[in-house]
């Protein structure tokens, strides 16, 4: 996928129905289309979580380094944040 193409509209996964009526499969659709929308305030709720801000000015120069092959990916931060946030995740102290 291009970077500067616009993102297609998001839908959401439905899991088939156990049973085989069309009703319990659009009443599954239904309920997991809630608990995503749930899931989704309870983790925009949490501390440090940012939401919807963002740099607009960073991301269109993070866009034109990609661009001109400028961009390099720095795989130990990606880890050392990865880590971090596991270790926020797991310590019980900071969960409720």
């Amino acid at each position: 996928m291009k970077i500067d193409q616009p993102a297609s509209s998001a839908t959401p996964l439905i899991r088939p129905a156990k049973s085989g009526s069309a009703s319990a499969s659009s009443a599954g659709a239904a309920g997991s289309s809630k608990d995503a929308a749930q899931v989704s305030a309870r983790v925009h709720a949490l501390p440090g979580s940012r939401g919807g801000d963002f740099d607009a000015a960073r991301v269109a120069a993070i866009r034109e380094d990609i661009r001109a092959g400028r961009y390099q990916v720095n795989p130990e931060r990606i880890a050392d944040g990865l880590m971090d946030s596991v270790r926020d995740l797991l310590d019980p102290g900071k969960n409720p």
